[in-house]
This record gives structure tokens, C-alpha cells and sequence, in this order.
């Protein structure tokens, strides 16, 4: 199988894998730290420190759109799609 096109194409193949992830952990209950109920969205200066920062136990700190993401986190999407593509070149 050849994979060169699904290899110039790794950013938008980790957004749709970041997308899947997201729609599970929210059918989970999972939710991001700015939607927690536990969040006070009326102090601006708290709202744009804590945005990554969990407030309760159903928090995860990457249930975010793929383009708000830091690259370090953005790039745990990237090796997965690499090591599925290196897989299905294997195949």
C-alpha cells in the first residue's frame, strides 16, 4: 500500500483523530476546564489562565478544537497517525 499521499496529508488526519477522541470523551461526560460547571467564567483574567487547567474530576484539559491546541498536544494526534500509516505500510 502506499501511504506518500496519507503522509502529506498528517495534519488534517490528526485534527479528524483529534475529532473522533473529542467526540468520545464528551460521550463519556467529559468536558474542557472554560465548560465545567466548576468554572467561573465571569473573572476574564481567570478565564484565559485556567483554560487548560482542570476543575473537577470529568475535566480534560484537551477537549478542545484541534486549531486552539498546543503544538506539544496536537503532536500526541501526529504519532498516532504515523504509527497507523507505518502500520498500513507494513500490511
Amino acid at each position: 500500500m502506499d501511504v506518500t499521499f496519507f503522509e502529506q496529508n498528517v495534519e488534517f488526519l490528526s485534527e479528524e483523530v483529534h475529532n473522533a477522541w473529542m467526540a468520545e470523551k464528551i460521550s463519556q461526560g467529559f468536558h474542557s476546564p472554560s465548560t465545567c460547571p466548576l468554572y467561573d467564567s465571569s473573572d476574564d483574567k481567570r478565564q484565559v489562565s485556567n483554560k487548560f487547567t482542570r476543575q473537577c474530576g470529568k475535566c480534560h484539559t484537551d477537549l478542545y478544537p484541534y486549531d486552539e491546541l498546543p503544538e506539544h498536544v496536537k503532536e500526541y494526534d501526529r504519532v498516532t497517525v504515523k504509527a497507523v500509516l507505518r502500520a498500513l505500510e507494513k500490511l
